[in-house]
């Protein structure tokens, strides 16, 4: 597995600066168990496969000053993406990435201030519009995407931010929500019909970091019957003793007939 993984997902810890009602994610408290910068910069330096390091949460950018410390250990040989409310993308953030290898994408779902406080349960509109046109101004376009999703309760407010997005020249992805394992209480459009026949190639080009570095494939990978353990941790295990150990080949097949229903979202397709 040469070309494995190509993403590498950190999970810094579940905290949350907002209080979104398409995700419970915001209810847990912080896992604590951190690891070391070091720890995760010698880990990613040593996949020389690896394209793009995405930072998730909770919200990232609670920890600003570890993003920070990684990204410019490891760019701009690799593509560092970060996920977030832009809450705290704020202007010393912002200036800190310019001429950096990365890429942040700003979670909107609404350009409607007061749907903004259903979205968010708190009033950060003002707060998060301000950090997205600095950093439009920072940044080059190609640095900056929004993500939306899209539920019954947004969809004509996706559809309006997608319009914004095409007059300014801003990039807009669009996730369906689902409603398995975020604890949200949004509808989704249409229950997804998880296609048997569709494969999920996320065992192609994903492994995933946990806050206490545990390593996994994927997010959903201990659902899987007989992959619930971690296929090592960082600490602990080098990455060149990952791929060889039997238990990683066993979940790396077992994955290849995975049909949970993540398979709709778009780190899964090929």
């Amino acid at each position: 597995m040469n070309s494995y993984p190509r993403t590498l997902f950190y999970l810094i810890d579940v905290l949350c600066n907002e209080k979104c009602s398409k995700c419970g994610h915001w209810k847990y408290k912080s896992q604590k168990s951190m690891i070391e910068p070091k720890n995760i910069i010698d880990f990613i330096q040593s996949i020389n496969s690896l394209k793009e390091l995405v930072f998730v949460g909770g919200e990232p950018l609670i920890y600003k000053n570890l993003v920070l410390d990684i990204v410019h250990s490891v760019s701009p040989r690799i593509k560092c993406t970060i996920i977030t409310n832009g809450v705290l993308a704020d202007k010393p953030l912002i200036d800190r990435l310019v001429d950096t290898n990365t890429h942040i994408v700003f979670s909107m779902d609404t350009l409607d201030k007061e749907f903004w406080r259903f979205v968010r349960g708190q009033d950060t509109y003002d707060r998060v519009f301000q950090n997205f046109h600095y950093a439009i101004s920072r940044l080059n376009p190609k640095q900056i995407s929004v993500q939306s999703v899209l539920s019954k309760e947004t969809k004509t407010h996706v559809s309006e931010v997608g319009k914004w997005l095409d007059s300014l020249g801003i990039y807009h992805s669009i996730q369906d929500y689902v409603s398995d394992g975020f604890g949200g209480t949004w509808t989704e459009c249409e229950k997804k019909r998880v296609d048997s026949n569709a494969k999920c190639h996320a065992h192609q080009y994903n492994m995933s970091i946990m806050p206490n570095g545990d390593i996994y494939t994927c997010f959903q990978q201990a659902l899987i019957p007989s992959c619930e353990r971690p296929i090592g941790n960082i600490v602990t295990s080098t990455f060149s003793d990952i791929l060889k150990s039997d238990y990683f080949a066993n979940v790396i097949n077992k994955m290849v007939d995975c049909n949970l229903p993540c398979k709709v979202l778009k780190c899964n397709i090929e």
